[in-house]
């Protein structure tokens, strides 16, 4: 019961991007299940345009607001334009490129998340997450975020509040953020299935043990259901 209150407690804003690439703007959805509907249908979406949307939409939500609960907007934005235009900097004197979409040939960045779809299908969650990687602003954290969208019956976020409180999972973190090094993709891998044997458990006892989203309707258990939960017994 206390897992199931967790999961409905679970109060992360439930916000994305609407309109194109080149012009968008912040929306918000009453549930999180709308939520989830709108980021899938449009990183799933035959519309190349709308695929980036969805991306650039998860990478808004993630960044929205921290783990304080604190919400940020204009940095939600400014990661969405650092995305889409890259930036130019100095390292140790020299001028580095961090590379944005517009550095991308056309219908690369899509075509990766199109083959980080296919590995998920096949059950290939850490291939996916390595895929997903490629793209701007993606590091092994918002990574899972576009993957447990991609599949929410299938696979979670893991992120630094996770790793840190449920250690049994294995993830290393490196300066405070889920590091790439190849045991963490290994993890991922199994931390799904863990996440979608747990949520298949919950549902097994019926519908008295499914949550309810905060319009009061019951829904059964998916992986990124219990992950969430997971966020929210750790504040």
């Amino acid at each position: 019961m206390e897992f199931k209150k967790s999961r409905e407690a679970y109060a992360y804003p439930t916000v994305g991007l609407r309109g194109t690439v080149a012009q968008h703007a912040h929306t918000a959805f009453a549930t999180s299940s709308q939520l989830d509907h709108y980021h899938h249908q449009l990183l799933r979406s035959n519309e190349d345009d709308c695929v980036l949307m969805g991306y650039l939409s998860v990478l808004y939500w993630g960044h929205y607001a921290g783990s304080n609960g604190r919400t940020n907007a204009a940095r939600a934005l400014s990661k969405v334009r650092t995305a889409i235009n890259g930036a130019n900097f100095l390292h140790r004197g020299q001028p580095r490129r961090r590379r944005g979409l517009v550095d991308f040939a056309p219908g690369e960045a899509v075509g990766l998340i199109r083959q980080a779809i296919r590995l998920v299908d096949a059950g290939d969650f850490a291939g996916a997450i390595r895929v997903l990687c490629g793209l701007p602003q993606l590091q092994f954290a918002f990574a899972s975020k576009v993957v447990a969208f991609l599949a929410p019956d299938k696979c979670g976020v893991i992120d630094s509040v996770i790793a840190r409180k449920f250690t049994q999972y294995g993830f290393k973190l490196r300066a405070g953020y889920v590091s790439l090094v190849k045991e963490n993709f290994e993890h991922y891998q199994r931390y799904c299935i863990a996440l979608s044997t747990n949520a298949s458990q919950r549902n097994e006892k019926g519908e008295g043990s499914y949550w309810r989203d905060r319009n009061g309707q019951a829904f059964p258990w998916r992986a990124i259901d219990v992950e969430r939960a997971m966020y929210s017994l750790q504040q």
